[in-house]
């Protein structure tokens, strides 16, 4: 079955251009940095980023309040540099999907870089990658989400992120734990990843005592704009609850044929207008005023920068737009 899909996904990537949807990891990088403009901070730590290169950054300690965590002592030259870069994180760890795959099972995360269009699609996905200060990032590596004991307070200084590497939990602050369980949902739906009972209750519990913010909003609607579709658990077009059936359609080659060319951030890092939201089985699109702007399923969605462009696809507009 996988390889009918890599070989499906290896004539899309020929036939749709993907000029928006990074088709690796190292150009999800460079994609990232224009979800970020004007709020160049890190997710866990809230740490501001000066930007270095195409897709690094350094560190404002002072910003946030961030001390290394050394717990042997003075920290090593290498603790202290990667302490002092921004890195991109996977929100739900790349190698809870890859597993599943068998470019994985094969060797592991190279192979499938190497061999599976596929899987450099899926660790591309922007709406499950942020930044991190470096250190963060390497001690938190593939651990899942959960609650830490008070012990762990003050780890890193003002930055409100605990690790426990013992039990292998970590807990982040209050402020951020809605936007994870929105990732997790979205991650668990696309790719068929199984969460726990435990893990359900606990995200659903996430997701009511932290709403969707302005911030999450602003980089949600940049990422829509760039890939063509959306987060449905932060659009409101699905509902996670207990039992919730997923739907695996990333692991699919259906589930990328709604890509198509997005409008490019503005350098100034305001959001340009956002695009038309068309519905490739009814032929009829939305513009954002409309009422059912992110109804449609994202598979179904066709994204049009323009009005001339939409109806010269022999689109329509919604009757129940204003």
């Amino acid at each position: 079955m996988i390889r009918i899909v890599v070989g499906c996904l290896l004539a899309l990537l020929c036939s749709v251009g993907l000029a928006a949807e990074p088709k690796n990891f190292e150009q999800a990088k460079v994609s990232l940095k224009q979800i970020y403009q004007g709020s160049e901070r890190t997710f866990y730590c809230d740490c501001q980023i000066s930007w270095v290169g195409r897709s690094g950054g350094r560190v404002d300690h002072q910003s946030c309040g961030y001390q290394i965590y050394s717990p042997k002592g003075l920290p090593s030259e290498a603790t202290l540099a990667r302490a002092a870069r921004s890195e991109v994180e996977h929100v739900i760890p790349i190698s809870w999907v890859g597993k599943q795959l068998q470019c994985w099972q094969n060797g592991g995360r190279k192979n499938c870089q190497q061999q599976d269009p596929l899987f450099n699609l899926i660790e591309a996905d922007l709406f499950n990658l942020t930044y991190a200060v470096g250190q963060v990032n390497g001690l938190r590596s593939d651990l899942p989400f959960g609650m830490v004991d008070d012990s762990f307070k003050g780890q890193f200084g003002k930055c409100d992120i605990r690790i426990d590497t013992r039990n292998r939990k970590v807990q982040p602050t209050a402020s951020i734990r809605g936007d994870i369980a929105r990732i997790a949902f979205y991650m668990a739906d696309r790719y068929n990843l199984r969460l726990s009972r435990q893990d359900q209750q606990l995200y659903l519990a996430w997701h009511q005592q932290d709403p969707v913010s302005a911030i999450e909003s602003l980089r949600h609607e940049r990422t829509a704009a760039l890939t063509g579709r959306s987060n449905p658990f932060v659009s409101g077009e699905k509902q996670w609850q207990l039992g919730f059936k997923t739907s695996g359609i990333g692991l699919t080659a259906a589930g990328w044929q709604s890509l198509q060319s997005a409008p490019a951030i503005a350098s100034s890092g305001n959001m340009p207008d956002k695009p038309l939201h068309g519905n490739r089985n009814s032929k009829i699109y939305h513009r954002p005023d409309c009422p059912n702007y992110m109804s449609m399923a994202p598979a179904n969605r066709v994204v049009f920068n323009s009005v001339a462009a939409a109806e010269r696809e022999g689109y329509r507009l919604a009757a129940n737009c204003p």
